[in-house]
């Protein structure tokens, strides 16, 4: 007997099926080695022996140690495949196959249901974050020469000391490493001089309101507004020559607008240099606030 597939691309192909006789009355039924029953079904073997070790498959044991495969293990087999392409654990199947009625797959199957729906939400909460990676990588393309004038997306809520019962995990892709220079030096001379520096993280107030985060008292928050930033690239995050702000400082005595705000930071990527770290730094920091959020 022959037996033809259509596959995702459109074509078939066939496989030969032995038929063999199994009893002296002359009756007849389909069998197949394992490797017949891989070739036919792009199933490996070691993934059938699995299933025939779970008790998923019943063929029959011949008295040389091999097995046969029948048709209901083939039909066995394309199921299985079925509930494992809807993500089902064995242990759900096994659990199928002891079902009694129709309304208990249908609870197993709606069980299921709802973890995918959980999946499918924390994916699109994934792929705003990516979005949101990629706008800030977009925005941070400019010459280290330069400052440009910014709106902000939200409040920035930046942390610089990390208490022990402060609980991050699972929060990393909802928070950026951020930079602390206070207004205080921004609004200063800008003279050849080492100035210290902090590393901390930051997120928005949106997110950290939308994920229910504790905030800690001893935060900093950059106002929602238009804000002056420039590109950085570090390789000592404790300490920099005040020079190197000398584009956002200059910016911002020309348009007469002094930093209200103690800067903030994305980093876009850390680069290995002679087996050196760099840290590649966006910084900006708020000349007037506002209320515009452009999402």
């Amino acid at each position: 007997m022959i037996l033809s597939f259509p596959n995702v691309s459109n074509f078939t192909y066939s496989v030969i099926i032995k038929i063999n006789s199994v009893s002296d009355t002359g009756s007849r039924c389909m069998y197949m080695k394992i490797n017949e029953l891989s070739k036919l079904t792009g199933i490996k073997a070691e993934t059938i022996r699995s299933y025939r070790n779970r008790n998923l498959l019943h063929p029959e044991k011949l008295p040389n140690g091999y097995y046969d495969y029948s048709a209901g293990d083939f039909i066995s087999l394309l199921y299985i495949r079925k509930l494992r392409g809807y993500s089902m654990a064995l242990d759900d199947i096994a659990a199928a196959y002891q079902a009694d009625s129709n309304e208990e797959i249908l609870n197993l199957m709606e069980y299921k249901r709802q973890i995918l729906l959980a999946d499918i939400t924390r994916l699109q909460e994934e792929k705003r974050y990516l979005e949101l990676e990629q706008q800030h990588i977009m925005q941070s393309s400019g010459s280290e020469q330069e400052a440009f004038i910014m709106q902000s997306i939200d409040d920035k809520y930046d942390l610089y000391e990390f208490p022990k019962s402060l609980m991050m995990k699972g929060l990393y892709h909802m928070m950026t490493p951020t930079l602390f220079i206070s207004k205080e030096v921004l609004n200063g001379e800008c003279t050849d001089q080492i100035i210290p520096i902090r590393a901390g993280l930051g997120t928005y107030r949106y997110i950290s309101e939308e994920n229910h985060m504790t905030i800690p008292d001893h935060l900093i928050v950059i106002p929602n507004g238009i804000h002056i930033s420039q590109t950085i690239t570090l390789s000592d995050l404790s300490s920099m020559n005040l020079m190197r702000l000398k584009p956002m400082m200059d910016l911002a005595k020309k348009n007469g607008t002094p930093f209200i705000s103690d800067t903030t930071g994305y980093l876009v990527y850390i680069q290995n240099v002679n087996g050196k770290r760099v840290y590649h730094f966006r910084i900006r920091a708020c000349i007037e606030r506002n209320d515009i959020r452009p999402f």
